[in-house]
């Protein structure tokens, strides 16, 4: 399967998408099903929180799945360039300020993440094997 989805870098789209998102995957595992979920959905709020950071625009997604893979590509055009950490540890649960969970659950959910900036878009890859 095949699918784009375009949605505008809002909370409320970001909550109707990952409820989609859900529906869409209900043949997974529910344990992986929800894994990716959170993931996709702790991705897109921090896009629309801290990249685009109250400035309007869209986020859109690939979807690629087939039996063995789930592919998501998620690319936006805020002007916010993300910086990652060199590395992606586990955050101390008990010393956590708001936030700081997002990298390490993307991470713990999918196989490969990789982002890059390219030109004016920030595009986030992220692989599952199934």
């Amino acid at each position: 399967m095949n699918k784009e989805v375009v949605i505008p870098a809002t909370l409320q789209a970001v909550s109707n998408f990952t409820a989609g998102l859900d529906a869409l995957l209900v043949e997974l595992p529910m344990e992986v099903r929800v894994k990716v979920v959170l993931a996709v959905q702790e991705l897109c709020v921090n896009i629309v929180e801290h990249a685009y950071d109250g400035v309007e625009g869209d986020i859109v997604m690939q979807i690629h799945w087939n039996p063995t893979q789930l592919e998501l590509e998620v690319v936006d055009r805020a002007p916010k360039e993300f910086q990652p950490p060199a590395e992606v540890t586990a955050p101390d649960p008990f010393s956590l300020p708001e936030g700081g969970m997002g990298l390490f659950i993307l991470h713990h959910s999918f196989d490969e993440v990789t982002y890059s900036r390219e030109q004016d878009r920030n595009i986030w890859k992220l692989q599952k094997t199934l």
